[in-house]
């Protein structure tokens, strides 16, 4: 690597970690004095409340990566170019695509970090820090706060819906179970007065079970109907977590897991658009950070002409979080079916990589 590379790549980072820090810190005590009022009147332990901050830290990291890389690559070119050092380096032949080279091969590295830092350790984080305030400290289950009604889900041939779940005592009221043959007919109806959750190795049971069947080829008629007394039990994949509204958020899922989820959704009959959008952005979005750079570089560079830094900072900043913006856009046309999902996810990234070829190719020139 060349002196004026590691230079200048020495400069960026030093200017990246301090930005990163910075707003990391800037986003945790404005989050801190949004949820003090709640936390308080819930007498929760220092170290619960701790965790809980801890945890979010991942996410925080993730959303302002781009905007520190903005800042910083704003930061340390203005500089150069302020100092004049800018113009040495070109008035020595060297042009701006390489002497920017390091910023950009620092882009790219640093998006393949965002994907890897997505899939790996923000999905976990952001679900335990929802699950500590929703159930630590909230204690939203104690208290019924993730009660539902009238929902339903599906297993292969076998669907369930239920009146009412209640969080506290972990129990769903009035639940029907059909069971359907390859020909969609119905064969077998479950009634259930109540069902609950015993624990994760005996799971659910039934209490107040009446059993319907049903003749293949008349589906209309009742061929015997059993009522079962005492309690039976109830084999299904569900934890009375998965009723809770914490998983059904993207940032609480990697990409694998998101799509996995949508395919789940979408075999039992539910509607996905929303989240493909949502899906196609967890790989579209680490990209701005690469993005960004040659965006406003030609505003970095403007000090060595104009002298003011300040102007080339707010014009930086106003294109930079432009992107926001025009990707926000997209992303809710993509969920409410106005744009295909794939190209809301993608279209701030190509509206701004136009804008950056343009730019770039604006700034060689002296």
């Amino acid at each position: 690597m060349k002196i004026v590379h590691r230079y200048l790549l020495a400069q960026l980072l030093k200017n990246l970690g301090l930005s990163l820090v910075a707003f990391t810190l800037l986003f945790l005590i404005f989050d801190f004095f949004d949820r003090i009022d709640n936390i308080l009147p819930e007498e929760t332990s220092f170290g619960l409340v701790l965790q809980y901050f801890l945890y979010k830290i991942p996410i925080i990291v993730s959303l302002m990566l781009p905007v520190s890389v903005l800042v910083a690559t704003l930061f340390t070119v203005g500089m150069l170019s302020r100092n004049s050092e800018i113009t040495a380096m070109r008035s020595s032949g060297l042009t701006i695509a390489w002497i920017a080279r390091p910023l950009f091969i620092t882009g790219i590295v640093l998006s393949f970090v965002a994907i890897l830092l997505n899939e790996t350790l923000v999905p976990y984080s952001t679900r335990r820090s929802k699950e500590i305030y929703n159930i630590d400290i909230k204690q939203r289950d104690n208290k019924g706060s993730f009660s539902q009604n009238d929902f339903w889900w599906r297993s292969g041939n076998s669907f369930y819906s239920v009146k009412t779940f209640d969080s506290r005592t972990d129990t769903m009221q009035n639940l029907v179970w059909l069971e359907l043959a390859d020909s969609f007919d119905i064969t077998k109806r479950t009634n259930a007065a109540s069902v609950r959750f015993l624990n994760p190795a005996l799971a659910w049971t039934m209490q107040g079970v009446t059993e319907y069947r049903f003749p293949l080829n008349n589906p209309d008629t009742v061929v015997s109907q059993t009522v079962l007394p005492g309690s039976r039990p109830l084999t299904i994949s569900k934890q009375p977590q998965d009723f809770y509204d914490v998983k059904t958020d993207p940032h609480t899922m990697s990409y694998r897991q998101l799509r996995r989820f949508i395919k789940t959704q979408s075999a039992n009959g539910i509607s996905t658009q929303s989240y493909l959008a949502d899906l196609y952005q967890k790989l579209s979005s680490p990209f701005l950070i690469f993005i960004i750079i040659p965006v406003v570089l030609p505003f970095a560079l403007k000090p060595a002409r104009s002298g003011s830094l300040a102007m080339s900072f707010l014009a930086g900043l106003i294109i930079g979080f432009s992107y926001y913006a025009v990707h926000s856009l997209s992303i809710a046309l993509g969920r409410a079916d106005i744009w295909p999902p794939l190209l809301a996810a993608w279209m701030a990234n190509i509206v701004m990589g136009m804008v950056a070829t343009v730019l770039t190719l604006g700034s060689e020139s002296p």
